[in-house]
C-alpha cells in the first residue's frame, strides 16, 4: 500500500469510547469520525455484545475505556490513582481504588478487553497501523477541559437527585463542536429521556460517559497537549486533563450541579487561516469563520477572551506562513455575530473587537492526517464593571 494510501485509509479509522463495567452491568459504547462528530452510540452488557458492536465500527485507531487497564498492583492504590487525587480531590474527582485482588482471575475486564482485541495499551506508542486503548477518566478530564468549578454530580442517589448533574453533562457535550451530538438520532433520544423519565437513566448516562471516552481518544489523535498520561504503562496509568488552573468551589448543596465557569462559544473552522492583506484566501478565511459562528452570539456588554489556535495548511511554509498577528486580526474582524458589530463604521462591517480584553494565539504545521483551519473560542469575562473606550 502507497503512504498515502495509508494515510487515507488512517485518517478513516474510528476513535472509540467505552465506559465499560468492572464486571457485570451496562457499558456504554460511542464512535467518532477523524473529525469528531459523533457516528455510533449504544449500550450493551456482554462481553459477546461488546465484541460484536467492535466489529460494526472495523478498525479503531485508538479506545479511550473508562475502566482500570494496566493493573500491576496486588493491593492498594496505583500511583495514577495517587497522583490523580492530588491533583483533583479538591474538585471532588479522585480516583477510585483498583488493584489485582478487585478483579476476577487477576486481570481487569478491560485488560482483556484489550487482549482479546489485540490492542496496544502503551500509551507512549504512535497511532498507526495498530489502535491504542488508553485508560481515561472523564471527572477530571471534564473539571480539566471545561473549567468546572467541582465535579458534576450524576452518579449516584435517585433521578431527581441525578437529573440536574447529567442535564449540566448533556450541556457540556454538545457545546462541543466536533461532536456535533445534537445531530445523532440516539443522542436526541438520550436527551429525551433525561428530560422526561426517571427510569433508564443508569443507561443513558453510561452512553453518555462513553461519548466522553470517545472525545477523549479524538483528543488523544489531534490535541494530545490537552491532555496528560499520570502514571505510566509499568504502574498503570490514568489519561485525564492537565492539572486545573482555576480554583475549586463545591456545590453550596450536594444536589446542585456544577456549571461552567463562563460562557463560552467555541467552533473549529476549516480552510486556510489567512492573515491581513486583502487577498482572495484572506476573504475566503473571513467568509470560512463567519459561516462557522453564524447565530452565535455571547449576551450582554461584558469582555471577551479569544483563543485561537491555528492549524497551517501544507502549502503554509516559508513566505507563505501568515504572521500570527494578522490571522488574528482577521479571524476576530470576522466574529462580527458574536462580538456584536462595532458602531460608526458605516457600510463597512466590523466586529466590536474592543470587547475583547484577552487574548491566548498559537499557531503550528498540520501534524500528519490533520485537518488545517483554527480552533476558535470566545468566553465571556466575569464583569468588572464599565467598558472602556
Amino acid at each position: 500500500m502507497r503512504d498515502d494510501d495509508a494515510e487515507a485509509t488512517r485518517s478513516e479509522r474510528l476513535l472509540i469510547g467505552i465506559d465499560l463495567a468492572w464486571s457485570s452491568g451496562t457499558t456504554g459504547l460511542a464512535a467518532v469520525d477523524s473529525r469528531g462528530a459523533l457516528v455510533s452510540l449504544s449500550s450493551v452488557k456482554t462481553d459477546e455484545e461488546i465484541d460484536s458492536w467492535l466489529e460494526e465500527q472495523e478498525r479503531p485507531l485508538v479506545v479511550a475505556v473508562d475502566a482500570p487497564l494496566v493493573v500491576p498492583n496486588e493491593t492498594g492504590q496505583r500511583r495514577a490513582e495517587k497522583e490523580i487525587s492530588r491533583t483533583f480531590g479538591a474538585f471532588g474527582a479522585s480516583a477510585h481504588t483498583s488493584n489485582r485482588q478487585r478483579s476476577a482471575g487477576g486481570d481487569s475486564r478491560a485488560r482483556q478487553l484489550a487482549r482479546r482485541r489485540g490492542w496496544l495499551v502503551d500509551p507512549a506508542s504512535s497511532v498507526g497501523a495498530e489502535a491504542v486503548c488508553v485508560e481515561v477518566y472523564p471527572h477530571p478530564a471534564l473539571v480539566g477541559l471545561f473549567e468546572l468549578p467541582y465535579r458534576l454530580d450524576y452518579k449516584k442517589g435517585s433521578a431527581e437527585r441525578r437529573r440536574p448533574g447529567l442535564q449540566a453533562l448533556v450541556s457540556l457535550v454538545e457545546s462541543v463542536p466536533e461532536l456535533r451530538a445534537r445531530e445523532h438520532p440516539r443522542w436526541r433520544h438520550i436527551t429525551a429521556t433525561i428530560s422526561s423519565t426517571s427510569r433508564g437513566l443508569g443507561a443513558v448516562e453510561d452512553e453518555v460517559d462513553a461519548v466522553v471516552c470517545a472525545h477523549l481518544a479524538w483528543l488523544w489523535v489531534h490535541h494530545r497537549d490537552r491532555l496528560m498520561v499520570y502514571g505510566d504503562v509499568h504502574d498503570g496509568y490514568i489519561v485525564a486533563a492537565r492539572p486545573p488552573v482555576h480554583a475549586p468551589a463545591r456545590p453550596l448543596t450536594e444536589t446542585a450541579p456544577a456549571p461552567p465557569r463562563r460562557a463560552t462559544v467555541e467552533r473549529f473552522v476549516r480552510g486556510r487561516p489567512t492573515g491581513y492583506g486583502g487577498s482572495r484566501h484572506e476573504a475566503l478565511w473571513r467568509q470560512a469563520v463567519a459561516e462557522a459562528f453564524d447565530g452565535e452570539h455571547l449576551l450582554g456588554p461584558d469582555r471577551v477572551e479569544v483563543v485561537l489556535d491555528v492549524v497551517l495548511g501544507p502549502a503554509q511554509v516559508g513566505r507563505s506562513e501568515p504572521d500570527l498577528d494578522n490571522v488574528l486580526k482577521t479571524t476576530i474582524d470576522a466574529l462580527g455575530s458574536v462580538l456584536g458589530r462595532r458602531d460608526g463604521t458605516g457600510d463597512r462591517v466590523e466586529a466590536d473587537d474592543v470587547r475583547v480584553s484577552r487574548i491566548v494565539a498559537s499557531k503550528r504545521p498540520a501534524r500528519e492526517g490533520e485537518v488545517p483551519g483554527a480552533r476558535i473560542a470566545l468566553t465571556l469575562l466575569p464583569s468588572s464593571g464599565q467598558r472602556g473606550s
